[in-house]
């Protein structure tokens, strides 16, 4: 009997151990010559893959939306008090406030609240009665002071509220809510950065994501939003003052409304204040 020489077809992991590098070795047979070239295509041809998707989505994957931190400037701060500040007042009358238009609305330091009744003796120095209110907001004023809300006309009346002011409600303004403010509804909203409020400062802002359909559509561009700053720093009444489209105008109210703010202060205390701000949509 005569042994076999141990030779590469002995098992087979010699045989895959062999042929691996014998498609790189320059007396390898046509065969494994074949087979080697296959195998360098076939790596160029994943190669140029890998380089199209990674080209491609270079292009059409967007960074991190920017968010402007910085508010426009003071002056541009839009004043929004119709139908969402308040305020009220009343000298403790049993009947209920006289019909009557507002006194001059300012933002300036109030020095005398509104009143019904007709002073009994002259003043030593006249000082006109105000509301805090913007200036530029239209509201009915001149003629007889008194609540406009109100439907009683039979005689003059600052109403049961008080002290100071005219209504049901409390603290020199006009109307069932509180404070030197006009009308009904939360008190008084301050513009930032005038008569002495601060601006509020955002210390959490969430970058926004773009939508399917701006995305693919590559849509970039600047959001506009009108909001209220809470005494608390969160965000309320988010309203699109410049729109965008193609769900970018949701997106930007969907981040903001998770924005946290410094709130605005008066005087030391936290004010609610309306701010505008700008979010940016951009594709890299």
């Amino acid at each position: 009997m005569t042994a076999a020489p141990a030779g590469p077809s002995s098992t087979g992991s010699a045989i895959g151990y062999t042929t691996l590098f014998s498609m790189f070795s320059s007396q390898s047979n046509g065969s494994l010559r074949t087979r080697r070239e296959a195998f360098v295509f076939s790596l160029i041809g994943q190669g140029i893959i890998v380089v199209l998707l990674t080209y491609f989505t270079c292009c059409v994957l967007e960074g991190p939306p920017k968010v402007l931190n910085k508010f426009p400037s003071t002056d541009d701060l839009p004043l929004i008090f119709s139908g969402n500040s308040g305020g009220g007042g009343g000298s403790f009358d049993k009947l209920p406030p006289s019909q009557g238009n507002i006194p001059r609305a300012s933002l300036d330091e109030q020095l005398t609240p509104p009143n019904v009744m007709q002073p009994t003796a002259m003043p030593k120095l006249a000082v006109p009665e105000t509301v805090v209110v913007a200036p530029d907001v239209e509201l009915l004023q001149g003629g007889q002071i008194g609540d406009p809300m109100s439907r009683f006309t039979q005689a003059l009346s600052n109403g049961p509220g008080g002290p100071g002011g005219t209504g049901t409600g409390c603290c020199d303004g006009v109307g069932d809510s509180v404070g030197p403010h006009a009308g009904s509804g939360p008190p008084g909203i301050y513009p930032a950065g005038r008569g002495g409020v601060t601006v509020p400062q955002v210390i959490y802002n969430p970058e926004p994501s773009f939508s399917e359909e701006a995305r693919k559509a590559k849509q970039q561009g600047i959001v506009q939003l009108l909001l209220l700053v809470g005494k608390d720093g969160h965000t309320h009444d988010i309203r699109v003052a410049q729109p965008l489209g193609m769900g970018l105008d949701e997106k930007a109210i969907e981040a903001v409304s998770q924005w946290r703010f410094k709130p605005a202060t008066l005087n030391g205390q936290a004010v609610v204040t309306r701010i505008m701000v700008e979010v940016q949509f951009h594709l890299y």
